[in-house]
């Protein structure tokens, strides 16, 4: 029993995500579809507790040779989970609702094949399964939803086919396309060199960083406000999921990461760029979902950092700000798909909005600031340790650009910010207590984590030295 166990667990996981699929799958096809809502909030909850229960206990085994758990994929794995739950929570009386929970159900399998991938033949597939799922589940709120649909197809089969041809280079040297079995297979330079400029590319497009955004604003824009809430707080961290283990295991023995130059400049030119495209840009939206599309643009530069140091410390700080982000972009989203429902749109129609919900004007400005890096809420938290990294690794400038950035933010925040408190003679709505529930939980993470960061930076500390030594 104790031989069956360490590679049980994980065998737990995957058959609680078969379970999701099957049983969204079984609602979908039954008359009585509102079944699934509880059903699979609390099978994603006993999900994420198990994985949190793995890390606590300092779980650590293989599976199949296709899957690895370690502190590393089980706390991002939680965390993420947590994500999953609260788009849910915000679908809950959302049409159509089983498709809506079994397309999740199938974004949920790709987040667990990429955070527990022991190859890279695991990380493509799981990135599949999320990219093919998110389109899917905006088709299936109506044809008015085909070009973000559309959009969101082809900058996943551009990024897939990069990724292959990168994938193809190293296959002579590892047919398992393991992580660690290519790092030691010793492949030339400049088939590593190739293939890592290709890696850099396909995994950019699936994160948005600049210049490889294209439409990523359109798709945000057009999709239904709870799928852009997944795309921006579960898909573009599951791809900065892809992003660690790829470099940090596969290429950093080469020695062209890390303290050489090459794929650190890289990261750190993508790094401004995107800071800059991201709030730049943002400053002149009208349109509150291209303005936090932008926002979370910026908001990839800013985990570039650390991922541009690459040192313990900036992958430390790289994973806080990941799981951080996720719960400020999902709470945000969540008012601001739930407004969408009532025709509030633009910025302009965000005026006055402490009189028609205080709650949401509140919480929608205590996200937002946490977002531009105002103490004591955790973007600050996450900030302060990105910069520190920066630093730290001599990169002085790169820290210098961030907090310019930071300050950037600050104008289209604030502006948003002075139209809710406008005082406007409007008619009072109040959302559903499913947006309440997950609001309240964003704000319950941003507030007392950004007062009290040690235990989830522990948490990061410890998954960081699975990738850095």
């Amino acid at each position: 029993m104790q031989q069956i166990l360490p590679a049980g667990i994980p065998a737990i996981l995957l058959v609680l995500i078969a379970f999701m699929v099957l049983f969204s799958l079984f609602t979908l096809l039954s008359r009585k579809r509102r079944i699934y809502k509880v059903v699979e909030i609390a099978a994603v909850a006993l999900i994420a507790i198990t994985s949190f229960s793995m890390l606590l206990s300092g779980y650590n085994s293989n599976f199949l040779y296709l899957f690895q758990a370690n502190a590393f994929s089980e706390l991002l794995f939680g965390a993420l989970s947590i994500g999953i739950f609260l788009i849910l929570l915000i679908s809950f009386d959302s049409e159509p609702q089983a498709e809506t929970a079994m397309f999740v159900s199938f974004v949920m399998l790709g987040l667990f094949m990429v955070a527990f991938a022991y190859s890279i033949i695991a990380i493509i597939v799981g990135l599949e399964f999320v990219i093919l799922s998110t389109v899917f589940m905006i088709l299936s709120y109506g044809k008015k939803y085909l070009e973000p649909a559309l959009k969101l197809f082809v900058l996943g089969a551009i990024s897939t086919a990069i990724f292959v041809v990168a994938l193809a280079l190293l296959l002579p040297y590892d047919s398992s396309l393991s992580l660690v079995g290519i790092a030691a297979a010793g492949a030339g330079k400049f088939i590593v060199g190739l293939s890592l400029v290709l890696f850099v590319a396909a995994l950019s497009i699936e994160s948005a960083a600049f210049p490889f955004n294209l439409w990523v604003p359109d798709v945000y824009d057009g999709a239904p406000g709870n799928v852009t809430a997944l795309m921006a707080g579960i898909n573009k961290k599951v791809s900065f999921i892809a992003i660690l283990e790829i470099f940090l295991i596969v290429f950093a023995s080469y020695g062209i990461y890390g303290n050489s130059q090459l794929i650190s400049q890289a990261f750190f030119l993508i790094s401004i760029l995107t800071m800059f495209f991201g709030n730049l840009v943002a400053l002149v939206q009208k349109n509150i979902k291209r303005m936090f599309a932008y926002s979370s643009i910026s908001q990839a530069g800013y985990i570039f950092i650390g991922i541009s140091a690459a040192t313990h410390l900036g992958i430390e700080a790289s994973i806080f700000y990941i799981i951080a982000h996720m719960f400020m972009i999902i709470g945000a989203f969540a008012i601001v798909f739930w407004l969408e429902t009532k025709n509030i749109r633009s910025i302009e129609e965000y005026a006055g909005l402490k009189d028609r919900n205080a709650f949401a004007a509140v919480s929608l400005t205590i996200l937002m600031l946490s977002m531009a890096g105002i103490p004591p809420l955790v973007g600050f938290a996450g900030k302060f340790v990105l910069f520190s990294s920066a630093v730290y690794a001599n990169d002085i400038i790169l820290a210098l650009i961030g907090i310019a950035n930071s300050f950037l933010s600050i104008y289209y925040y604030a502006k948003v910010i002075n139209q809710m408190f406008q005082t406007r003679e409007v008619k009072r709505i109040r959302p559903g207590i499913n947006i309440i529930a997950a609001v309240t939980i964003c704000l319950i993470f941003v507030i007392a984590v950004g007062i009290y960061p040690q235990l989830l930076l522990g948490w990061a500390s410890t998954a960081a030295s699975v990738l850095v030594h």
